[in-house]
């Protein structure tokens, strides 16, 4: 055959081929959506029936085996179109279908508006208190039928949004689902996350002849891992006794990779090529649930992109260190965050400007600190930049202002000049912003997932011990600790886009050591802010990271528990409430745990294993000399005190 025909007959193969992959793209595409509008009206018949029921039935006859058998088929037809669902339209979800049962405000509005909870976590923990009000479930049941009703179902979905979907819903299942967090009274989340998968499943099914015409083997190991999720859900094992560890290593992050070569390789495209130049915490991108890169630091931070990272980091860790930032030239900002204690400083509460009493709160770790929405222990920086001003000014901190500093730093030609080379076209480079910016950069750049359990977790180590296995299972299960520190950062940013971030009211005593036990009468996040004095933030405060809490101690915000075995003893016994404080709006369940004492080494051992502080504690050698104030010059390396 001439070599000519060779050419066209093997361009007519590539091009058949191309034509036959769009043909089922489309029909892939188009049966999962029109499956998910089946599966739409069937939840939106569930919801009638749901409703209708309880209002049929006489307040001293419910039938209460019948209403739960009828709300477990409703929350069945909605975990079976979740992933869509939540991908899709996530605010709507959160805030009238399956968001927490708590009140919150609506940050849109421009004073305070407080909305009430509904939908299947509200009414989830009305079903199954010991004594039903039932006019109060009616009253759920209507609102969640009302809101299913009245959605805007969308005109189409597309393969990009099918598979973010199907990944991004491995991440809420296992986080949300699989924890407790969306079912917090039914304990059904077993049997959750079994319908889910199932859908998942059948999902990927869809797209099983254009896989396996890429890559047969990549197919047979999505099917593989499905089926073995599915055998594990399987498995009538209950939710205390589930493996949590195992399924994330056997199952969810296997299919969270291979899903994600699958989209490569059938050349569907990225949230990236479809939304140039947005910023998600979440990097759709990565291959692994404890990724060094599952979440994007430059999301969490607003440092302008035409600046140099590497050289801006560098400055702000001389910034970071240096004293000169404050009044006295003796205290810097590893004054409270001490590199070799994982950047707390081991006090209940640091010392205070001038060494006169003590700072307001306890000193948290800075190490993947950037992971948030809010900063501070009361939410009150809106970004991570905003804090150095705060510490600035501070009487009990660095007592000084920023036009001081400023003035400062420009005595240094050192200074100067670091500043003029990053900021080339700042008229005046050492100002407000280009001085948070920098030191903003360094902290950002004190970040990490290199610990025992996260190279386990990877598949890189098998140096995890049983104990620290065990009490991964339990913190993520029996007590309940994944349901407020959310993986893999273990802090209040909430899965599965981490853009959000939570406090809670746990009733944290001034002193647990003494006889007669008062709430710590710091109030909090309802002091912080104008807008977010409502009373269910009295007491609320940020839900901080457990990474590297064995370096940490002592613990809360007030630096009251000297131990973790003191830390989990508190919870144990339903936080403040459980230990017969008085606290009115209290998140944390009430309900003892009933942890035993080797459960909680067993959780401890968990928490020891994620230290990790590889590659962050350096300090620098000398900092910038001052020409003129030659007494500037002999200032110490991180302050004084």
């Amino acid at each position: 055959m001439p070599k000519n025909t060779i050419h066209v007959a093997l361009a007519s193969i590539a091009f058949v081929f191309v034509i036959f992959s769009f043909t089922q793209s489309v029909k892939s595409d188009k049966v999962i959506f029109d499956t998910y509008k089946f599966n739409y009206n069937k939840l939106k018949i569930e919801a009638n029936q749901f409703s209708s029921r309880l209002h049929l039935v006489e307040p001293t006859s419910v039938n209460k085996k019948d209403i739960i058998l009828a709300y477990h088929q409703l929350r069945d037809a909605f975990k079976a179109i979740e992933f869509i669902w939540e991908y899709t339209d996530p605010n709507y979800v959160k805030e009238y279908i399956n968001g927490a049962p708590l009140p919150k405000l609506d940050k849109s509005a421009p004073g305070i508006l407080i909305l009430q909870p509904q939908g299947f976590q509200v009414i989830d923990e009305l079903l199954f208190e010991e004594h039903w009000n039932i006019e109060i479930i009616r009253e759920q049941a209507t609102l969640l039928s009302q809101a299913i009703n009245n959605y805007h179902f969308p005109a189409k979905i597309n393969d990009r949004i099918v598979f973010e979907a199907l990944r991004v819903e491995l991440i809420r299942s296992f986080n949300l689902g699989l924890t407790g967090f969306d079912a917090p009274a039914s304990d059904r989340s077993v049997i959750d996350a079994r319908v889910v998968f199932k859908q998942l499943k059948q999902t990927i099914e869809s797209y099983k002849t254009q896989i396996q015409h890429v890559d047969s083997n990549l197919y047979k190991n999505i099917e593989l891992k499905f089926n073995l999720g599915l055998k594990q859900l399987n498995s009538n094992i209950s939710f205390e006794e589930f493996d949590r560890l195992g399924f994330l290593k056997e199952v969810v992050n296997p299919l969270f990779s291979d899903v994600l070569t699958a989209q490569h390789l059938l050349g569907i495209e990225t949230i990236y090529e479809s939304t140039s130049g947005t910023k998600f915490a979440l990097n759709f991108e990565a291959t692994n649930l404890f990724s060094n890169q599952i979440l994007n630091a430059d999301y969490y931070v607003n440092i302008p992109q035409n600046v140099p990272s590497s050289a801006l980091a560098n400055l702000g860790k001389l910034l970071f260190y240096d004293p000169i930032l404050s009044a006295s030239n003796e205290r810097s900002c590893a004054s409270c965050h001490n590199p070799l204690k994982g950047f707390a400083d081991g006090e209940s509460k640091s010392l205070a400007f001038g060494m006169k009493g003590r700072v307001e709160r306890n000193s948290p770790t800075l190490i993947n600190s950037v992971f948030s929405e809010r900063y501070f222990h009361d939410l009150r920086a809106d970004a991570l930049e905003d804090q150095m001003e705060h510490v600035v000014v501070s009487e009990r901190e660095f007592n000084t202002n920023i036009i001081e500093v400023i003035s400062k730093l420009n005595q240094s030609n050192e200074y100067v000049t670091l500043f003029k080379d990053i900021y080339q076209n700042e008229p005046a480079p050492i100002n407000k912003h280009t001085i948070a910016f920098a030191i903003t950069a360094y902290v950002k750049s004190l970040h990490g997932y290199n610990s025992l359990f996260d190279k386990y977790v990877r598949a890189e180590s098998n140096e995890l011990t049983p104990s620290a296995k065990r009490g991964f299972n339990l913190f993520m299960g029996k007590a309940a600790c994944g349901t407020c520190h959310f993986a893999p950062n273990f802090n209040g940013t909430v899965p599965p886009l981490y853009n959000e971030s939570e406090s809670e009211v746990l009733g944290v005593p001034e002193n647990p050591y003494s006889k007669i036990l008062v709430i710590d009468n710091d109030e909090g996040r309802i002091a912080a802010k104008l807008k977010e004095s409502v009373p269910f933030y009295r007491y609320s405060f940020k839900t901080a990271t457990i990474r590297n809490v064995a370096l940490t101690a002592p613990y809360m915000h007030n630096g009251a528990y000297k131990t973790l075995q003191d830390v989990m003893d508190f919870y144990n016994k339903g936080g403040g409430s459980g230990i017969g404080i008085n606290v009115p709006f209290q998140t944390l369940s009430v309900d003892p745990l009933k942890l035993n004492k080797k459960e909680i080494t067993d959780i401890i051992s968990f928490m020891e294993s994620l230290t990790d502080t590889s590659g962050l504690t350096s300090v620098p050698n000398s900092l910038p000399k001052f020409s003129t104030k030659n007494d500037w010059n002999d200032r110490k390396i991180g302050g004084v005190y």
